[in-house]
């Protein structure tokens, strides 16, 4: 289906998330249709979210804005550490409104990791009153990209300062943040605290990580690049890895451990040098997602979900998933030591599709605006962590 009509708003000096608002509305009064209800779709690139959202908020329309939520840009650098009160902010101003603002992701109606495992591990939870001790998720997002591509592309950037955080790893860490948070819904009398610690690569980095013979088969540049010193560290890291707890704040005491990490740099199924054209796989990437969750010495789910091409077509990609439980039998009747369960024919965008659909006919209740304060606290502390390796980041969970 076309649109019935396409308006861009005049060029503010590249820096999108400084264009004035009056210059959103006036385009969304020339969209407008009378008589019918007017719903904002916000899809541009990251770093315009907020303008746009903005503008929803404080004029009481329905909006959906996709993952993540923002990315707080200033004098043209992205600065993670703005993003809880921006969120803050726009969460406390849309509280007054009988608008409805919804954030577009994966794991809110996602067939597997919401109706299968999150949904069964709060059920154990709550029949055996036994707490998430550990968690282990990484999102491998199989993507290529080349070193002039790290300068040159305006879709999913790094040349803004920000990278993996703000692109394909919010869809997880916002999967993790609510297993997590069975936790607290769980066990309400709980004080929690997060504490984590994150490493990052950067583009800078990537020509000691790939392949040689095959980075000179696409003419991708050389160790002396960035040429200007100063310009090592402007980009995006490409790589998270990180360590965390889940520690009960009255006593100090552990209760969950575990790991995030995700990862671009890892198998993809790029074969041409160029970017092409009409092509929405333009850098080849292809996901696999590999998760643990422990109710201590009960019971285990693995979940390992991972997209298979269909022959060398870069958009000819299915997705496949297998979920292994292990428990203590012996212990619980009702559990079985070991059982697996396959689903083949999985498309991550029928999730996504049932999300606009409830959004759509105003019934959206998953993925509120406000229930996206979490994730995107713990996506604040990773950014910064990776700013500077290995630092500690402690927040209230």
């Amino acid at each position: 289906m076309k649109p019935r009509g396409v308006v861009y708003l005049p060029d503010s000096g590249d820096r999108a998330q400084e264009t004035p608002q009056e210059l959103i509305e006036a385009a969304v009064r020339r969209l407008r249709v009378p008589g019918v209800p007017t719903k904002v779709y916000i899809a541009t690139e990251v770093r315009a979210h907020e303008a746009y959202l903005r503008f929803c908020v404080e004029t009481h329309l329905d909006s959906l804005v996709e993952k993540p939520v923002l990315a707080p840009v200033v004098d043209g650098r992205f600065r993670p550490s703005d993003i809880t009160k921006t969120m803050e902010e726009l969460i406390g101003a849309a509280a007054v409104s009988t608008a409805q603002h919804s954030v577009m992701t994966l794991s809110r109606y996602h067939q597997i990791y919401n109706e299968n495992v999150i949904a069964s591990l709060r059920e154990r939870m709550e029949r055996w009153e036994a707490p998430l001790t550990s968690f282990h998720l990484r999102a491998a997002g199989g993507v290529w990209n080349l070193q002039r591509e790290f300068e040159s592309r305006d879709d999913h950037p790094y040349k803004y300062g920000y990278g993996m955080m703000m692109h394909g790893a919010y869809h997880y860490v916002d999967l993790a943040t609510q297993i997590l948070a069975l936790n607290a819904d769980v066990f309400p009398d709980l004080q929690l605290r997060l504490e984590l610690s994150a490493f990052g690569a950067f583009p800078v980095d990537q020509h000691q990580r790939v392949s040689q013979p095959l980075a000179r088969r696409f003419a991708d540049g050389g160790a002396g690049w960035p040429a200007d010193s100063d310009a090592v560290f402007r980009f995006g890291e490409t790589d998270v890895t990180s360590t965390f707890r889940l520690v009960d704040a009255a006593t100090g005491r552990t209760i969950s451990l575990g790991t995030l990490s995700f990862e671009q740099t890892t198998p993809s199924i790029r074969d041409w040098a160029d970017l092409p054209d009409g092509l929405y796989n333009v850098n080849g990437r292809t996901s696999s997602v590999d998760m643990e969750a422990q109710l201590s010495t009960l019971f285990s789910t693995h979940v390992h979900c991972y997209d298979i091409p269909r022959g060398f077509s870069a958009d000819g990609i299915d997705a496949f998933a297998r979920v292994t439980t292990r428990a203590n039998a012996a212990l619980l009747p009702d559990e079985q030591y070991v059982a697996e369960e396959s689903f083949d024919g999985l498309f991550h965008s029928d999730s996504n599709r049932q999300l606009m659909q409830q959004w759509l006919r105003g019934s959206e209740r998953r993925s509120s605006l406000a229930s996206h304060l979490r994730p995107m606290q713990v996506t604040e502390a990773l950014a910064s962590s990776v700013l500077t390796p290995g630092h500690l980041v402690s927040m209230p969970f």
